[in-house]
C-alpha cells in the first residue's frame, strides 16, 4: 500500500467538492457581509464534515461499494428512497443549470469572438458540446480534477500577489441584515462534495481507517481556499462584485488575471458538467429502465429549457440548489446514517458514535435551511 494513495483520496474528495461554487461565494459575503459570511463558512463546514464522516461510516459499515442511489436503496423506506432520489435529480439539474449560465460568463471574458447575444450562445455551444461529451459516455479522468485543484491554487496564488496591495478595508461590511441568509445555500453548494464519499473507500484500499482523516482533510482544504479567495475577491472589488468573482476584477488588477481565472472556471464547469451529467444520464439508464436516448434528453435537456425560460440569474440558482436540495438530500443521508447504524452487514474501520440528539439537531438545521430558503 503506497503512502500517496492516501493523499490521491484527499485530492479526490477535493476535486469533487471544489467547482463553480466557489465562484458565488464572493458576492454573497459582498452582499450579507463579513460576519454572516465566515459564520456560515464555519459552521457549514462542521456539518458537512460531520456529514461527510457518517456517510463514510456508512460505506464502511455495507459489504458492496455503491453510489448514494444504491446505499438509499438498501437502507431506506419506499417514501424516503423517493424523497432522497428527489432531491438528488433536482441538485443536479440544479446543478447543470448553473453550469450552463456560468459558463457563457467565462467564454465570453476569454474568447475575443462577441456575438450580439454574447454569453446566450456561448452557453448554448457549450451545452451542445458538453452533452455530446456526455452522450458518448466520456469520463473525465480523477486524476484531471487534481491538477484543476492545483490550477485553481496557482491562481488564488496570483491574485493574493497581486491584489494584496489592492484590497480596501472599507469593501468588508460587517453586516447587512436584508441579506444576511444569503450565504446559506451558497456555502452549502459550494462545499458539497458527497458523492465522492465512496470513492475514498476504494482509493484507499484495506486501510479503510484513513477514509475518516481522508475526510477532514478533503472538507476542510476547500473550506480554506474559498474563505482566502473570497476575503481577497470583496477586499479588491467591494460592492462591485461580480456574480462570477472574475469579471469584477479586471478594472483593479488588469485582464490577465481575468482570462487565466475564466479560463479556468470555463474548464472546471465542464469536467463538473460532464461529471454531474453522466452520473444522472447513466442512472436514468440503469436505475429507472430508460432507454439510451430517453436518459440522455431527460438528463440533460430540462435545465437547458429552464435557461431559455429565462432562469439565467448564477446566484440564485445556486442558492437554490444548496438550500433546498442539498438540505434535502443531507436530512436524508443523516437517517440512511441511523438506519446503517443498525442495518449495516460489516464492521467499519472507525465510528463517529454521535449522541441521537445531536443527529436530530443536524436535521434541525437542514429543515430550517430548507424551509427559510422556500420562504425567501
Amino acid at each position: 500500500m503506497r503512502k500517496n494513495n492516501f493523499w490521491f483520496a484527499v485530492a479526490t474528495l477535493v476535486g469533487s467538492t471544489v467547482g463553480v461554487g466557489v465562484f458565488g461565494m464572493p458576492l454573497v459575503f459582498a452582499k450579507a457581509g463579513i460576519i454572516p459570511g465566515i459564520l456560515f463558512l464555519i459552521g457549514l463546514t462542521v456539518v458537512v464534515v460531520i456529514v461527510n464522516l457518517l456517510f463514510g461510516e456508512v460505506v464502511l459499515r455495507t459489504q458492496d461499494i455503491h453510489a448514494l442511489s444504491g446505499y438509499a436503496n438498501k437502507y431506506l423506506d419506499r417514501i424516503s428512497k423517493k424523497v432522497l432520489y428527489f432531491a438528488y435529480i433536482l441538485g443536479i439539474y440544479g446543478a447543470l443549470l448553473s453550469y450552463i449560465i456560468i459558463s457563457g460568463v467565462f467564454a465570453s471574458n476569454f474568447l475575443p469572438i462577441n456575438f450580439n447575444s454574447g454569453q446566450v450562445i456561448w452557453s448554448s455551444l457549450f451545452f451542445i458540446i458538453a452533452a455530446i461529451i456526455v452522450f458518448r459516455g466520456i469520463k473525465t479522468v480523477s486524476r484531471f480534477d487534481f491538477f484543476m485543484l492545483l490550477f485553481l491554487v496557482v491562481i488564488v496564488a496570483t491574485l493574493a500577489s497581486l491584489g494584496i496591495g489592492r484590497i480596501d478595508l472599507s469593501n468588508y461590511i460587517l453586516l447587512t441584515r436584508e441579506f444576511w441568509f444569503l450565504p446559506f445555500g451558497v456555502t452549502l453548494f459550494a462545499l458539497s462534495g458527497l458523492s465522492a464519499v465512496p470513492l475514498l473507500r476504494q482509493a484507499i484500499g484495506e486501510r479503510g481507517y484513513k477514509v475518516k482523516k481522508a475526510i477532514l482533510f478533503g472538507t476542510l482544504i476547500p473550506a480554506v481556499i474559498y474563505l482566502v479567495f473570497t476575503l481577497l475577491v470583496v477586499g479588491i472589488s467591494g460592492d462591485i462584485t461580480s456574480p462570477d468573482a472574475i469579471s469584477g476584477l479586471s478594472g483593479f488588477i488588469g485582464d490577465g488575471v481575468v482570462i487565466i481565472g475564466s479560463l479556468f472556471g470555463f474548464l472546471a464547469v465542464t469536467t463538473s458538467f460532464v461529471g454531474l451529467g453522466l452520473a444522472l444520464f447513466e442512472s436514468f439508464q440503469y436505475d429507472f429502465g430508460f432507454s439510451k436516448i430517453q436518459a440522455w434528453f431527460l438528463a440533460l435537456l430540462p435545465p437547458y429549457l429552464l435557461f431559455l425560460s429565462g432562469m439565467r440569474n448564477f446566484i440564485d440558482v445556486i442558492s437554490l440548489v444548496g438550500g433546498v436540495a442539498l438540505s434535502l438530500e443531507g436530512v436524508f443521508v443523516l437517517i440512511l446514517y441511523m438506519r446503517a447504524r443498525k442495518k449495516g452487514d460489516r464492521i467499519p474501520e472507525y465510528s463517529v458514535k454521535l449522541p441521537n440528539l445531536v443527529i436530530y439537531f443536524l436535521i434541525l438545521i437542514f429543515v430550517m435551511g430548507f424551509v427559510y430558503t422556500i420562504a425567501n
